[in-house]
C-alpha cells in the first residue's frame, strides 16, 4: 500500500512539473479570459501556486510560481506569472528562462494571426510586439552573464460599451483595436498626407462616407501610438486620390459643440472669447492658433477653416488675423477640418 501511494504521489507531482513545463503563450491568451474567480483553480491545474497577492477595492495583483519540490526544482523549467485586474485594465505577463518556449510562443502568435512587424526576427531581436483584436503582447527578452529572462506581457483593452462622439474614438490606439470594434470591412490601411513631401501609414475608418475619420499613427511598424486622429472635409490620403471618396461635412458630433461646416460667426459665440486665426502669410494659413482660450481648448480640438471666394481678401494676407475681425468682414469661412488630439498622460 505505501509503494502504491508513493507511486501516486510522484504522478501527482509528476503532473505539476509536465504542466508548468506546457504552460505556454496559448495558456497565458486563455488565462486572459477566464473569469477572476477561475484564475487560481486554472492556475492549480497548470502545476502553479499562489506566492503572493495584493488586493485593494480597485485592484488585484497576484504572482504564481511553478509549483515544484526543491530537491527536483532544477529539472523543470522555471516559470512565473503575474496578474494585474482592474475594471479599466487586465495584464497578464508570463516569464521563463528557456530560450526556446520564447521562440516558440512568437511562432505560435505568427501562426494564430497576431499582427507585427514582418521585417523582425523573433530569434534576434530583444523585444516583438504582437496585436491581435484587443489583445496586445510584448515579447522581450533581457540576457546577462548569469541568467536570462524571457517574458511575455499581454494587455487586454477594455472595447468601449458605444461610440457617440468623435473625442470618443480617441480610445482606439491601434488599428488592430479599431478592426475589433468596426471590423476589418470598416477599417482600411492607407498612406496620409503628413506634408506635401511625406507620407506617413494611417488608418481610415468608414472611407467613402460622411463618417469617414483618419487615424495617423506615432509607430508605423506596428500600426499604433496614435498621434491624431483627423475628421476630414476631404480625404488627404493616397488611396482618396484613386478611389474619389465623398467630399463634404463630417457627421460625426464633438463633445465641445464643434461640428463641420459650422461659420466663424457661431464657432466664436460657442468659445465665447476672440481667438486668432493664421493668415496667408503663415504655413498654417486658415487654422485657429492652438492655445486653450476660452471655451474650447484649441490645443486639444485643432480646427482648420475654410473659405469661399477669398482669394483676394487683403485682411487675410498677414500672419495671425482676428476672428472678431474677420467676422466684421463678414467673411465666409466655417468649420473644415478638425484634428482630435489624445490626452498626455
Amino acid at each position: 500500500m505505501k509503494k502504491v501511494l508513493f507511486i501516486l504521489f510522484l504522478e501527482i507531482l509528476t503532473t505539476g512539473i509536465i504542466c508548468a513545463q506546457s504552460f505556454n503563450i496559448n495558456d497565458l491568451i486563455k488565462l486572459s479570459y477566464l473569469p477572476t474567480k477561475e484564475i487560481d483553480r486554472y492556475m492549480y491545474k497548470k502545476g502553479f501556486g499562489l506566492s503572493s497577492t495584493k488586493t485593494d477595492s480597485l485592484s488585484i495583483e497576484a504572482s504564481f510560481t511553478t509549483r515544484t519540490k526543491a530537491h527536483i526544482e532544477n529539472f523543470a523549467s522555471k516559470k512565473n506569472i503575474y496578474i494585474s485586474l482592474a475594471d479599466n485594465y487586465r495584464e497578464y505577463s508570463l516569464q521563463t528562462s528557456m530560450p526556446n518556449e520564447y521562440v516558440d510562443g512568437q511562432r505560435e502568435l505568427i501562426k494564430a494571426g497576431f499582427f507585427y512587424d514582418e521585417n523582425a526576427d523573433v530569434n534576434q531581436d530583444s523585444s516583438i510586439l504582437f496585436q491581435k483584436g484587443n489583445i496586445v503582447i510584448l515579447a522581450s527578452s533581457q540576457k546577462n552573464d548569469t541568467a536570462s529572462r524571457y517574458t511575455f506581457e499581454l494587455k487586454v483593452k477594455k472595447i468601449p460599451a458605444k461610440i457617440k462622439y468623435a473625442e470618443d474614438l480617441l480610445q482606439f490606439d491601434s488599428h488592430e483595436f479599431l478592426v475589433s470594434f468596426f471590423g476589418e470591412q470598416n477599417v482600411k490601411r492607407d498612406m496620409y498626407y503628413f506634408s506635401e513631401k511625406e507620407l506617413k501609414k494611417c488608418s481610415v475608418l468608414f472611407s467613402g462616407t460622411k463618417y469617414q475619420v483618419v487615424f495617423v499613427w506615432g509607430d508605423e511598424k506596428n500600426l499604433d501610438n496614435l498621434l491624431y486622429i483627423l475628421v476630414p472635409h476631404v480625404l488627404p490620403t493616397k488611396g482618396a486620390e484613386e478611389n474619389n471618396p465623398v467630399t463634404g461635412n463630417s457627421e460625426w458630433q464633438f463633445k465641445n459643440g464643434i461640428y463641420p461646416g459650422m461659420d466663424i460667426k457661431e464657432l466664436l459665440r460657442l468659445n465665447q472669447m476672440d481667438f486668432n486665426i493664421y493668415g496667408n502669410a503663415s504655413e498654417l494659413a486658415f487654422m485657429v492658433k492652438p492655445v486653450e482660450n476660452g471655451k474650447i481648448d484649441f490645443k486639444k480640438t485643432a480646427v482648420m477653416l475654410g473659405c469661399n471666394s477669398c482669394d483676394d481678401i487683403k485682411i487675410l494676407n498677414q500672419p495671425e488675423i482676428s476672428a472678431v475681425a474677420l467676422v466684421k468682414k463678414d467673411l465666409p469661412m466655417y468649420v473644415s477640418d478638425v484634428i482630435l488630439y489624445p490626452s498626455k498622460e
